[in-house]
């Protein structure tokens, strides 16, 4: 048998302690790589180094879903309190706890938004193709909603019937019913684009792209007020991208879920601290005024923060499927836009709940906490039955209507090429 060089087991046991080292220091991340090309030289090092995403049946787990129904939770905690009645309701000098209260549950709306974008762009920035019926079935949704509740409060004599809204309603997401479902609608048509843009970016491009988006629609805004040339479309962009880098580059991070979350509910708690400062400091400075009542805007830095920090956690949560918590996951944009519709939310927080009658009463903790917790049950079975009786039945048509349209789209183009 040959004899083994000392040299090189002394080499071998060198590298050994100094990846031990590495490991025991450097323990906050771990991004990894896995290379595309076994080519040497190859031009787009980083580009290489890229990870596969994963399969996204995996991907789908309970803990992402549960993130959903949370987010959607606390947005509409968020709709409780910024009911037009509870408008200045309360003096800023006051600390009782039914104001407080109000005020910390507010925080959640924009939180909840940022959430909803972020996992979005985490699962769909790996779409090998665009889906056209998803586009439209999306689209129904809206027109479903939109046309029903016109229909019911005209028959009811609530609203009386105007051509001009009726167009509007008719047109949901151009005239905008629901601000977030008309962004994130055009968000998805131009999601296969975008994914086009972020992965021809190698690594040091797309850190370039996301720092620039960040300083300019986060930064700023947070501390001059300004946006520079941003909008509700531009900002979601900038989350697609955001959670897309996470998922392209398999960017992980070694703490607990439970940790991260965590650290999420502390943030939250230091920027309603700070939101309150701010707002009692206003009354003698106007700047800290503007400052306190855009602080929870979902642009903002904190506002950011706790939602990746919330994503991250969710995401590092270990949790078995469960066909329960899908199935109520699956109805919660349908419950955004049933309970946010412009002719429910009042009727549903001034004429069902009368909520404001609780605001100096001892109950109105307990009472946003059931409010909240019915409109969600009673919602999530409203747009479940929808999902298994008019979307089903529509739903033959829908995928017919995108085979055609797709196939005519593809021999427009090969004719235009």
């Amino acid at each position: 048998m040959h004899r083994q060089n000392p040299s090189g087991m002394k080499c071998r046991r060198f590298c050994r302690y100094l990846a031990d080292f590495t490991k025991t220091f450097c323990p906050f991340t771990d991004i990894q790589y896995k290379r595309r090309s076994t080519e040497k030289g190859n031009e787009k090092m980083a580009e290489s180094q890229k990870s596969e995403p994963k399969k996204t049946s995996t991907m789908r787990q309970s803990n992402i879903e549960l993130l959903r129904i949370f987010a959607m939770i606390i947005i509409i905690a968020h709709h409780f309190a910024m009911q037009p009645a509870f408008a200045n309701y309360y003096p800023v000098e006051s600390m009782s706890a039914n104001r407080l209260w109000m005020q910390f549950i507010e925080i959640g709306g924009k939180i909840g938004v940022d959430i909803f974008v972020l996992i979005s762009g985490y699962f769909l920035v790996s779409a090998q193709s665009f889906k056209t019926g998803k586009a439209i079935r999306l689209w129904g949704q809206l027109f479903f909603y939109s046309v029903l509740f016109y229909t019911v409060f005209v028959a009811a004599g609530v609203r009386s019937f105007d051509v001009n809204e009726l167009c509007e309603h008719l047109t949901p997401v151009m005239s905008s019913q629901w601000w977030f479902a008309s962004t994130y609608f055009v968000l998805y048509l131009l999601s296969p684009f975008l994914n086009v843009m972020l992965r021809s970016f190698d690594k040091k491009q797309y850190v370039r792209f996301l720092l620039l988006l960040f300083v300019c629609w986060c930064v700023i805004p947070t501390f001059t007020l300004r946006s520079p040339e941003s909008n509700n479309l531009l900002w979601f962009i900038f989350l697609y991208a955001l959670a897309g880098y996470f998922r392209l580059y398999n960017v992980t991070v070694k703490h607990s879920g439970i940790l991260m979350i965590a650290a999420a509910g502390a943030a939250a708690l230091l920027t309603f601290m700070v939101s309150v400062i701010l707002e009692i400091l206003g009354t003698v400075s106007t700047l800290l005024c503007r400052y306190a009542a855009t602080f929870y805007d979902m642009q903002r830095l904190p506002i950011l923060v706790i939602s990746v920090l919330l994503f991250i956690g969710f995401l590092k949560l270990d949790m078995r499927y469960s066909r329960f918590i899908n199935v109520v996951s699956s109805a919660t944009f349908g419950v955004y836009l049933i309970h946010d519709n412009e002719y429910v939310r009042s009727f549903l927080w001034e004429t069902v709940f009368r909520s404001v009658s609780f605001a100096d009463s001892g109950w109105l903790i307990p009472y946003s906490v059931f409010a909240v917790a019915v409109v969600f049950v009673g919602c999530t079975v409203v747009e479940l039955l929808r999902i298994h009786t008019v979307e089903k039945w529509c739903m033959p048509l829908f995928s017919r209507l995108a085979e055609w349209f797709d196939k005519k789209t593809e021999k427009l183009i090969a004719h235009k090429t």
